[in-house]
């Protein structure tokens, strides 16, 4: 599915089309170029998400994973500094999301929302380990409308929800089709060096999430650490944690909607028509039936 620029009205800064995908001015082409050879090590730990799917969450738990609950560090110095956005490259802050990567000594934590065929090359080639987090849709599609709004890095989108569900289910949205994303991603589930989580499975049970996590990253935790990152990962405190809300990069405007908002599951109930849903299920249906991905909707 590629992007369909000319359909909607709603233009993000510094828009552009990058191997049919729809990025912009914080991921340029020239550092998208740059992606592929990045030069990945074998301790690396990848974060691999579709915008607006937990990323922020999941990159605390796993550098608190990776850094033995350092809660110190982590309330002193911002997630994207001890995280980098791999694709990023920030024109306020004037950092590029590869060369703050490349300065972070091992073991690194490193997000991207890269389709697997525009990740660095060097992911299937080393022992690194990589961690999906999928969400369900619906409500990624919520939330990420509610991001376009606030967010002047996106553009302060001023359409209606209406325009944003066409937007999504046709791929106009920055990194491109979250169908796209999925399929290119589900597929790497079953190798050794790949694990594959569930927001609704965090939601639900925190603690035995940072357990299995830790298990599959080979980090021994005590129950006091695992304790601590469960509280220190809570969706509350995550929210009014300046180290973690991204407010000073996106730009957010929280009387609109503040980066981290609701944090449940199920709101696309209150955003969804009926006719809507039905149109989503069948454009799933269409596209990913046949992968069979057990999403839930609903606790």
């Amino acid at each position: 599915m590629t992007s369909k620029a000319g359909s909607f009205t709603h233009k993000l800064p510094g828009e552009h089309v990058y191997e049919g995908v729809l990025f912009f001015e914080y991921s340029p082409p020239e550092v998208l170029d740059r992606v592929k050879d990045f030069n990945v090590r074998d301790d690396d730990v990848f974060i691999v998400t579709y915008p607006k799917a937990g990323t922020t969450w999941l990159q605390e738990v796993l550098w608190l994973i990776m850094n033995d609950g350092q809660l110190k560090e982590a309330n002193e110095k911002q997630v994207y500094f001890r995280s980098p956005f791999l694709e990023f490259k920030d024109t306020v802050l004037n950092e590029v999301g590869l060369e703050l990567a490349a300065a972070v000594p091992s073991p690194r934590v490193i997000k991207t929302h890269l389709q697997k065929r525009l990740a660095p090359k060097q992911l299937n080639d080393k022992n690194c380990k990589v961690v999906i987090l999928f969400r369900n849709p619906k409500d990624v599609c919520v939330s990420y409308y509610h991001f376009y709004r606030s967010s002047s890095s996106m553009g302060n989108f001023k359409g209606s929800w209406n325009e944003f569900f066409e937007m999504f289910i046709t791929g106009h949205t920055g990194h491109g089709s979250w169908f796209d994303f999925t399929e290119s991603w589900w597929h790497s589930r079953h190798n050794s060096n790949v694990k594959l989580i569930y927001y609704e499975d965090m939601k639900k049970n925190l603690t035995k999430s940072v357990e299995e996590l830790a298990k599959f990253l080979g980090r021994s935790l005590s129950h006091q650490n695992v304790d601590d990152i469960v509280k220190h990962c809570s969706f509350e405190n995550m929210k009014t944690n300046p180290m973690t809300n991204h407010e000073d990069v996106y730009s957010i405007n929280k009387n609109i909607s503040p980066l981290l908002r609701k944090g449940t599951v199920g709101d696309w109930k209150n955003h969804f028509t009926v006719a809507q849903s039905e149109v989503f299920d069948k454009v799933l249906e269409e596209k990913l039936g046949h992968l069979n991905i057990p999403f839930t909707y609903k606790f």
